[in-house]
């Protein structure tokens, strides 16, 4: 029917389709007849400093960026659509440059390239969705040029996912921008309203006593640890919180955290001094 009646899902077909199945290529996970002679899988050597590449920068990095530097030869499997964007948009073409064939590697770039504008919260002007275009219509024939080549003991390398890549400006065009920042908070709120569901035979009155019974219990734990923590902390049997900054905070003694950069101090006037004088 086409991208302009059904839209495919940027979210899925790049990161959690088109994207792992490169690495496991790439990573000698996916051999055809046990064949790892292949131009473009690296070696056990190299996929350890891919691994530990990552685990290295964790060091150097906040806490909150370190949660997206993982061993990906290990987690593959695990990874879900934010660590695979951070992936590719970030940390892969540095893990992948001089480690793979210029043949192979500007195969990767490309869909890189592609998904620098299509992975954007904010739109894309024209010129934007032609580089798109182009990277992806580089990227197609490539795959099946240098990848599947058109054997049949290749075929399960052809990939219908891949060649849905030429219909992504099409449905640019149609729909807009890929919000796909913004489908990361609702896929995981989706993915919370399984266990949610207890009855499949009266699934919707099902999540909708559960939803109440969890929003009035998170009303009530807030009432009594404000209003009576004392006697809250004795019935759940926790701790009370110490009032003041948690464990091994700093204190801001220049001023509040408003993020504006604090005041410089006042510099003193020197008086004119008079030559001559004693």
């Amino acid at each position: 029917m086409g991208p302009t009646v059904v839209p495919y899902e940027s979210m899925h077909l790049v990161l959690l389709d088109t994207l792992p199945h490169l690495w496991k290529l790439f990573s000698g996970l996916k051999l055809i007849n046990k064949d790892e002679d292949e131009a473009y899988i690296m070696p056990k050597s190299t996929l350890a400093l891919v691994g530990r590449d990552p685990r290295d920068a964790r060091r150097t990095v906040p806490r909150a960026p370190t949660r997206s530097l993982r061993n990906i030869n290990v987690h593959q499997k695990s990874l879900k659509a934010v660590k695979w964007m951070h992936f590719i948009l970030c940390s892969g073409e540095v893990l992948r440059a001089g480690r793979l064939p210029r043949d192979f590697l500007d195969l990767f770039m490309s869909l890189c390239r592609a998904c620098r504008f299509l992975f954007r919260p904010r739109g894309v002007s024209e010129a934007e969705i032609n580089t798109i275009d182009d990277d992806n219509k580089y990227f197609v024939p490539n795959y099946y040029a240098k990848i599947y080549r058109g054997s049949v003991e290749r075929l399960s390398l052809c990939l219908s996912t891949i060649a849905t890549l030429l219909d992504v400006v099409l449905q640019r065009r149609a729909c807009g921008p890929a919000c796909v920042c913004r489908q990361f908070p609702m896929k995981w709120k989706i993915g919370a309203l399984g266990k949610l569901i207890r009855s499949h035979s009266r699934p919707h009155s099902s999540l909708e006593a559960n939803v109440t019974r969890q929003y009035e219990a998170e009303l009530v734990t807030s009432l009594g640890e404000h209003f009576l923590p004392n006697e809250w902390a004795g019935a759940a049997g926790k701790h009370l919180k110490a009032p003041g900054l948690p464990r091994g905070s700093l204190k801001n003694t220049r001023g509040s955290w408003s993020g504006l950069r604090p005041s410089p101090a006042p510099v003193r006037s020197r008086q004119p001094r008079c030559r001559g004088a004693g």
